[in-house]
């Protein structure tokens, strides 16, 4: 069985990390497995450090004519048995190519929750595959709302390797990030800097939390939102406490540096980070928002706190900071389920479940 995986992205986020580590448990299963991404692009190179087969592809927009004549011109010649599209740019080119090849199945995989909104989006989730992989049971409502048909959905939840995670050592990971060895709690996350994600609630919870213990705050993760996440942090005066250290390659091994971790999005598909903070071992305080419920059980292997409040999410951080065997059960108990529930062989085997049923 040969199998593609097909991404245009340039970056190295949640959906590339679940491609090579989904690629990478195939080629354990014995099937063909090959990638098919942005030249030059993290995922490539992350591939080719493992021996998984790369081509490139560069695609342009959404409805790309020359990229769409490469995706016909390599699913001719290497007649994948599967195409599996992870990414919504190539999602009309590689999907149309692929059913002109007559791949016998193409499967779309929905990494974000994000709203079908108009009527551009509607047509383009009836075109170019056979069935869609939702990541979450969020992810599968929103995409019923958009006019797909249920029977077409299928839920893949996403997973993680705790046989190869790397995690650093605590006192090493602090010293990468620059952190003061002063004894105050850490307070991180981990995120791609957009509105979405709303870091800016964990600053305003950092400030109400600043007034009760004192803590440092730091933020790992670059985008088009960091500017004015900078100036919100200037503005209520907790810029001295508070350290933007931008993009790492290395994010989840960092993890380990915290004392509580905070995810902050209003819509979150999944959220793979839990799964690598789950690795480390910090305690969670996430927003009871997206995929997020599946993923980080209130009260058993985390805490929720309600969207956008800052108060709450102050509360609940406070409350793991001082309670340390509270935070330290929750913190074990979200370890063992990451280990056992969400183990990347568990992800590789319902994928290829999904492959027979399919065909």
């Amino acid at each position: 069985m040969r199998v593609f995986h097909v991404d245009s992205g340039k970056f190295w986020r949640g959906s590339q990390k679940q491609i090579w580590l989904l690629s990478k448990a195939q080629v354990k299963q014995g099937l063909d497995c090959w990638v098919v991404g942005y030249p030059n692009s993290p995922l490539l190179k992350q591939c080719q450090r493992v021996n998984i087969q790369t081509l490139s592809i560069k695609v342009r927009f959404e409805v790309d004519p020359i990229a769409l004549a490469n995706y016909l011109r390599v699913f001719s010649q290497f007649r994948p048995t599967i195409v599996n599209i992870h990414c919504s740019r190539a999602h009309l080119p590689a999907g149309w190519a692929a059913k002109l090849a007559k791949v016998p199945l193409v499967l779309l995989w929905r990494w974000l929750d994000n709203p079908i909104r108009n009527a551009w989006q509607r047509w383009k989730y009836q075109q170019g595959y056979d069935a869609i992989v939702a990541i979450s049971r969020r992810v599968s409502q929103v995409l019923q709302e958009g006019g797909v048909s249920p029977d077409k959905i299928h839920l893949v939840h996403i997973a993680i390797d705790p046989t190869e995670h790397v995690v650093y050592e605590r006192n090493f990971a602090r010293a990468q990030l620059g952190i003061q060895n002063n004894g105050l709690p850490v307070i991180g996350t981990v995120a791609f800097l957009v509105p979405r994600k709303r870091v800016d609630i964990l600053l305003h919870a950092f400030k109400i939390l600043q007034e009760r213990i004192r803590t440092n705050l730091v933020i790992i993760g670059d985008g088009p939102d960091r500017t004015r996440l900078e100036e919100i942090a200037r503005e209520l005066g907790i810029w001295t406490a508070t350290k933007f250290v931008g993009y790492r390659m290395d994010a989840s091994a960092l993890m380990s540096a915290f004392d509580v971790f905070v995810l902050t999005s209003i819509r979150e598909a999944a959220g793979l980070v839990l799964l690598e903070a789950g690795l480390a071992k910090v305690p969670i305080v996430a927003s009871n928002a997206g995929g997020i419920p599946e993923y980080l059980r209130d009260g058993e292997t985390g805490l929720l706190f309600r969207p956008e409040d800052a108060h709450d999410l102050a509360n609940k951080i406070e409350m793991l900071l001082r309670n340390e065997g509270l935070a330290r059960s929750l913190a074990e108990k979200h370890y063992q389920f990451v280990s056992t529930q969400y183990a990347v062989a568990r992800l590789a085997e319902r994928t290829h479940e999904l492959y027979r049923m399919l065909l």
